[in-house]
């Protein structure tokens, strides 16, 4: 049951849900120190648009902070902000969270008397604190509760946590139950340019199915057995859904079969059921009475203690959001998705101007703007960037191989003999299928021989072909523990991707008995498709044995590339870090460890042992220990960036203390989900900027040592650059080196034959960590350390 809770505010941001991502630590300085410049230079220079309108503030328009008190003392905070907002000398312009109020106006009595419906006399007493200055980070956060007012009450969009949208505007794409609200996310922040407001248009996914019809779906999948309920627990668990009639959205924490919506709870107005508190409060007739709640789960702080709210909610009520795994495989309801998701730079362009416009058309909206000192520039700001030239991949013998200047992909290096060392596969690995699936296993091998030795991978067409009873996770088990002592790899052959099948597979091979292993569904290898398919596969078998596909130059020799990211499993009591490091000076030959933290933290404790491990398998293999070391961090936002200093950085500096000489170090945080977006000028048209492209001025921050880099195009819609923000600095290169090394790594990713959007040692971290989060659930073991058998 959802109740409205009478949490004390915890200050202005609280009360109106200002958008906080970074802003605790926005006065706190993580340029690293002695940097000259974090401007690059070199590259095609392009003139761009970005997703940025210029806020003017009137220098001559202070506002003020008042406290406020009553007497006598009053605890609702709705009467509280109801009695403020009646007080006739302030007209309507301020803002007020319960105990503090922001005003353009400068009072001239600081008392004032006023009554309750009750006819009970209260005294409000206003004392000015401060007068707040427009380069304050105060009057930014007001800027952005001001802009939030206008959404909400000028331009009739509804909040869903930190975005808004207008689900009067609706999209529905009934093939799919899926409905999309258009809307938009925005803040307001202080950048190199000045204050800015940064605009991005947003899509809000709700199927029109509830949670209820789910777990009947679910229900009838599983036919009624035994274990029904816990699979409808593990497709629920970390879900979300929303209830229309409050446009909230919760995240299912656990599914409860043993309350239903009859039942009666205790609330302040006395005992009520569920159907009959949504049937007063909503009128909401509930049909099932019998069906189990969800439970969604809260911290919030309560007078300096955290303490946990349980919220029960009535799945029949529940709208399902988001795509299930599922949905995301199917191509159709993708394709018809990105209709309207996905849209091109011009298409963005004129949708983030119409919210300029209605802002603009509203008078009302318009003088809330004007009363706080505010003007929004007409058009969006622009942008300058600089372009890198197109790289060429190393390949066999030292020779290159161009990549496509437009894509920059090579999808092409295939067809040669590119590979830099071949893992001399021969017949040493073994193909496990059922019995009725030989034919499948046959074609595997076929194929791998027609595609294998082309490339420069050397496997033989007499691999062994182990034929099982069934398709159960033991056979297979079974099958490995019998064969695997002779093969460098298993490949096992299955019919669907069932899950818990995949986990016991690779449990079993990256723990009991360490070997590299490769899981196919044998539907890939239809006549059509088989060739494509395996191609891919056998260069993934030569990665997994330790070949080396391709690689990038980079004249820096000595230096030893680290890749960090955390997986949180939903269903785990903990979160699992991967750490991966380069070993060799082409980036072809990784070491890799995981460490474990408690459940949903995102920092890793255990950096200094991981460090320590990766320098000491670095010295083992060059005799030396590397000249500089470049750490990319993915996975951590802004308003983490200062804990990443002071816990995961220090522990990476700590390790390295302890060698004789302390090599140089970067220390990178990468972003992959942020807001910003540029859109490259071409004559009348807009288009994506080309891979490669840098900007690292105006959207910049200048507490920051920051930039972003689009480093891959995309076919449809606008392209996402990656953001980077350097904390620390202590080397003799350059940001323009950084930026073109960070630019060369993303073209290192064994599983794609073009860029990807960050530097490859992040994605083999993401991808080890997931591995062992959703699947092993321990640690793998030592003997595949120096292998990338999680690709």
């Amino acid at each position: 049951l959802h109740t409205k809770s009478k949490l004390g505010s915890s200050g202005i941001n609280a009360e109106y849900g200002v958008r906080e991502r970074g802003s605790r630590f926005s006065n706190i300085v993580l340029r690293p120190e002695n940097l000259a410049t974090s401007i690059g230079s070199g590259g095609q220079p392009c003139e761009m648009l970005t997703n940025y309108f210029q806020l003017t503030v009137k220098e001559s328009q202070p506002f003020y902070q008042y406290h406020v008190t009553f007497t006598p003392p009053l605890d609702n905070l709705k009467l509280r902000k109801a009695l403020v907002h009646n007080i006739p000398e302030l007209k309507g312009k301020h803002i007020f969270d319960g105990n503090l109020l922001y005003s353009p106006l400068k009072l001239t009595k600081n008392e004032f008397h006023v009554k309750t419906r009750r006819d009970e006399d209260i005294l409000i007493g206003l004392v000015l604190t401060q007068e707040v200055a427009q380069a304050s980070e105060q009057f930014i956060q007001v800027a952005n509760i001001i802009l939030n007012e206008i959404a909400a009450r000028h331009m009739g969009l509804d909040r869903i946590k930190r975005d808004y949208f207008n689900p009067r505007k609706s999209i529905a794409i009934p093939q799919h139950k899926i409905e999309l609200w258009p809307g938009y996310e925005f803040t307001i922040r202080r950048y190199s340019a000045g204050v800015l407001l940064g605009l991005d248009v947003k899509h809000k996914i709700l199927r029109t199915d509830t949670a209820l019809e789910f777990m009947n779906s679910i229900m009838q999948r599983a036919r009624g057995g035994a274990g029904a309920q816990s699979e409808i627990t593990r497709e629920l668990v970390g879900a979300i859904v929303m209830t229309k009639y409050n446009n909230k959205t919760y995240r299912v924490d656990d599914v409860d079969f043993t309350k239903k919506p009859s039942d009666v709870v205790e609330l302040k107005s006395g005992p009520v059921s569920y159907v009959e508190y949504y049937k007063n409060n909503y009128e909401i007739n509930i049909r099932d009475a019998n069906q189990p709640l969800l439970i969604h789960r809260s911290k919030t702080k309560i007078q300096g203690n955290t303490v946990e709210r349980q919220i029960h909610l009535v799945p029949e009520v529940c709208h399902m959001t988001g795509l299930t795994d599922n949905m995301r495989k199917d191509f159709k309801i993708m394709q018809d998705l990105a209709q309207y998701t996905r849209q091109d730079p011009d298409k963005r362009h004129r949708a983030l101007l119409g919210f300029r416009e209605t802002i603009q058309e509203s008078e009302a909206a318009t003088t809330l703007l004007n009363s706080w000192g505010l003007e929004m520039a007409p058009e969006i700001m622009d942008s300058q960037g600089r372009r890198q030239p197109p790289e060429a991949v190393l390949i066999k013998g030292g020779g290159t191989f161009p990549c496509d200047a437009r894509k920059e992909a090579f999808d092409n290096i295939t067809r040669k003999n590119f590979v830099i060392t071949s893992a001399d596969i021969h017949d040493s690995y073994t193909v496990i299928a059922p019995a009725r699936e030989r034919a499948s296993a046959n074609s595997f091998i076929e194929a791998c021989v027609k595609v294998g030795p082309p490339c420069g991978i050397t496997i033989g067409k007499n691999g062994n072909i182990v034929p099982i009873n069934s398709d159960r996770a033991e056979d297979y088990i079974n099958a490995i523990r019998q064969n695997g002592q002779n093969s460098k790899i298993v490949v096992c052959l299955v019919p669907n991707n069932k899950k818990d099948r995949y986990d016991a597979i690779k449990k079993h091979c990256c723990i009991d008995q360490p070997i590299p292993s490769q899981v196919l569904i044998t539907k890939n290898l239809q006549p059509k498709k088989v060739m494509s398919v395996v191609t891919k596969v056998v260069m993934q078998m030569n990665a997994k044995l330790g070949g080396e596909l391709w690689s990038i130059h980079i004249p820096m020799k000595k230096v030893m590339y680290v890749g960090i990211d955390t997986y949180h499993d939903s269903g785990s009591q903990r979160s699992v870090g991967g750490f991966v490091a380069s070993m060799n000076d082409l980036c072809t030959r990784y070491y890799s460890r995981t460490t474990w933290q408690p459940s949903k933290q995102e920092l890793i404790s255990q950096l200094d042992v991981c460090m320590t491990d990766a320098l000491k398998e670095y010295k083992e293999k060059n005799n030396e220990y590397p000249a500089r070391i470049i750490v990319f961090r993915d996975g951590v936002g802004d308003g983490q960036l200062l804990a990443v200093k002071e816990q995961e950085l220090a522990n990476i500096k700590s390790a390295l203390s302890r060698l004789e000489v302390m090599p140089e170090l970067i220390f990178t945080v990468v972003t992959k989900r942020i807001q910003q977006r540029f859109f490259l000028k071409q004559g009348s048209r807009l288009a994506n900027p080309p891979p490669g492209t840098i900007i690292d001025t105006g959207v910049t921050r200048d507490e920051f040592f920051d930039f972003f880099l689009v480093p891959q195009s995309v076919g449809q819609g606008t392209v996402t650059p990656t953001h980077y923000n350097v904390l620390e600095f202590q080397t003799t290169l350059t940001p323009n080196h950084l930026q073109k090394i960070a630019y060369k790594l993303c073209h290192i990713y064994y599983n794609w034959t073009g860029t990807i959007r960050v530097p490859a040692v992040c994605q083999y971290a993401h991808k080890l960590a997931f591995l062992v989060g959703q699947s092993l659930h321990r640690d793998p073991s030592p003997a595949l350390a120096n292998l990338l058998y999680y690709l």
